[in-house]
């Protein structure tokens, strides 16, 4: 785990170690002990090379995604939790930058605006989350009937 952690200015592999332990492949204090370690020689680290990105909670996140999806579609899952995150930190600045420059940057409606795109976005995310998750289970219970 450690010589993988090594690696993280070159590969984009965040997640991967958490995901491994909630998956049975590996000891979840363990993994949590290397990744603690690396925040705190991140300093160091970027001395190196700038490419090393925070741990955070993004192993975290990733290991509550892996966890909560159904077993035969956890590849799906992460597929999908991948492009979402990306998709988001694409688009995201796109959306404040729009809002600024229709309102104006200087006016705390523009700014208000800005942030508030991402409070709507994430708003509709969780109602479109919520339906999913009604339409999955009313399937599943179609199934055992």
């Amino acid at each position: 785990m450690i010589h993988l952690l090594l690696y993280f200015d070159d590969l984009d592999i965040l997640g991967l170690g958490s995901a491994a332990a909630k998956l049975g492949f590996g000891n979840v204090a363990a993994i949590n002990s290397a990744i603690a370690a690396y925040e705190k020689d991140l300093a160091r680290l970027r001395t190196h090379s700038a490419g090393y990105p925070s741990a955070l909670d993004s192993s975290a996140l990733t290991a509550g995604t892996v966890q909560a999806a159904n077993t035969h579609l956890r590849g799906a899952t992460m597929g999908l939790h991948s492009m979402a995150g990306y998709a988001g930190g694409f688009l995201g600045p796109l959306g404040v930058g729009l809002a600024l420059d229709l309102a104006g940057s200087d006016v705390v409606l523009g700014w208000g605006l800005a942030f508030g795109h991402l409070a709507v976005v994430t708003l509709i995310g969780l109602v479109v989350l919520r339906r999913l998750g009604q339409a999955s289970s009313a399937a599943e219970q179609d199934e055992h009937t």
